[in-house]
């Protein structure tokens, strides 16, 4: 039987995020939309298209059951007559996205496996869409590409998958330096900023949902022209559409440093679909106030470096693995108290190319969860000549549905300016205050600096 980690306290905070929810809207669902050219498919073939790769999937074949230390993963057979079914779709505009937001709210049941794949059908004449959803306690969105992956690209070893972390592996351990290192920068950003909290405007459960497109070519070439990543140019588009929106809608973050939690990937190939998550969510202060595009993504760059370097990935994934449960869980529950939570962005690549049969997928939609006190969470997923976000936001943010088209917009200006001028930008040096350490943080620091080897989590 397969071996992984037991349920983590980030594993469970997702479970116990959505019984918080007072609208379906915050529940724990993230999944994608596959788009295909092509016939529509009978159900029986699909049912047992999937069935012939569920034993690579154990993500697909297990419940999470029990709470706290007792909470287990727990394998169960998953009903196919229920887990993959089919939707009509009507014909108008936007009804797929009417749809998928629809059934977004349906709850899960309990005892089954917390995944299901709906085949939507209708709205184009010569297409298709799947939609795969899962619940973000059981898989994250790394897991989320990897079955993706497994069930409509081409046969992959462990470590063919596009979403592993390079570079880490389930056996690497911290040098002390390095681990001193990292946990300064899990201090330095460890403080309370208050910045979604308004009285004018208190957060909900109640989100919107949208998504957004542009070229991956233009990510691409912004990237290049920039001495940046894709990543750095996705979140660049991210903190120039919030900052361009706070100016008129949310005056206490026009201007400031925004705030944002960021999933590293710690997933290692022999833990290809294991059920749970396997990220460390972390957070950098995005470069606020006004400025040209290009600017700040030069300061976006400076200020993701430390996500780049395997050795701090080698730290995070020490503390995910081997911090003693208990105070993993204090900093888990330290991280989201209402004073914390803030924007959430992840980006994900998926470089195989996907197909069922002979129907190919031209487009992948991704779809995030906004537990309760997070303010917005997005998401975008580079697959082929698309780049397409997903925004999920408390409708309690004002002309919150603007954001996704300044997104747009800060990639279009990225990729059509060119770089800033090579030199040093004296705010790319400035250092964060790291305000007053908090006693999980403290204790942290201290078992990062004296036990960076402590023993291995337990496995099943």
């Amino acid at each position: 039987m397969s071996r992984f980690l037991d349920p983590s306290p980030a594993d469970l905070v997702m479970r116990e995020a959505e019984r918080l929810a007072e609208h379906p809207d915050a529940n724990a669902t993230i999944g994608a939309v596959l788009h295909l050219t092509g016939a529509v498919p009978d159900l029986t073939g699909l049912r047992e298209h999937v069935i012939a790769r569920l034993a690579g999937l154990p993500c697909l074949t297990h419940v999470l059951t029990g709470d706290g230390p007792r909470a287990r993963w727990m394998p169960a057979v998953p009903d196919m007559a229920r887990h993959i079914r089919g939707h009509q779709v009507a014909s108008e505009p936007k009804a797929l996205e009417a749809t998928v937001r629809l059934l977004l709210r349906e709850p899960w049941t309990e005892g089954a496996p917390a995944w299901r794949m709906i085949l939507l059908h209708g709205h184009v004449p010569d297409g298709f869409a799947l939609l795969y959803l899962t619940h973000h306690a059981v898989q994250d969105g790394a897991n989320v590409v990897t079955v993706m992956e497994a069930l409509f690209g081409p046969g992959l070893l462990p470590e063919q998958f596009s979403a592993l972390s390079r570079g880490v592996s389930s056996i690497s351990r911290p040098r002390l330096r390095q681990a001193l290192r990292s946990t300064v920068t899990l201090v330095r950003h460890a403080r309370s900023h208050h910045l979604w909290r308004w009285p004018a405007h208190p957060l909900s459960s109640r989100r919107h949902t949208l998504w957004a497109q542009a070229p991956s070519a233009g990510l691409r070439t912004a990237a290049r022209a920039g001495g940046a990543s894709t990543n750095d140019v996705y979140l660049t588009g991210v903190a120039h559409a919030i900052n361009q929106w706070a100016e008129h809608a949310w005056p206490r973050a026009a201007g400031l440093a925004i705030p944002v939690m960021v999933p590293v990937n710690l997933r290692t190939p022999d833990e290809v679909a294991a059920p749970g998550n396997r990220l460390f969510l972390t957070r950098i202060d995005l470069p606020g106030s006004t400025m040209p595009v290009g600017r700040r993504l030069a300061r976006t760059r400076a200020v993701t470096s430390a996500l780049k370097s395997a050795e701090h990935r080698t730290v995070l994934r020490a503390a995910l693995t081997r911090l003693p449960r208990r105070l993993f869980e204090r900093f888990v529950a330290a991280s989201t108290v209402p004073g914390r939570l803030t924007v959430c962005a992840s980006y994900l690549v998926v470089r195989r190319r996907l197909h069922y049969g002979e129907a190919a997928v031209h487009r992948i939609d991704p779809i995030i969860c906004c537990p309760p006190g997070v303010p917005m969470a997005v998401v975008a997923i580079s697959y082929g000549d698309t780049t397409s976000a997903c925004f999920r936001i408390d409708q309690a943010l004002p002309d919150a549905d603007s954001l996704p088209a300044h997104w747009r917009q800060a990639l279009a200006d990225l990729a059509a300016t060119a770089p800033p001028a090579t030199g040093s930008d004296p705010a790319l040096a400035a250092h964060t205050p790291a305000g007053r350490a908090t006693p999980v943080v403290r204790a942290l620091v201290t078992w990062l600096a004296q036990r960076s080897t402590a023993a291995g989590a337990r496995r099943r």
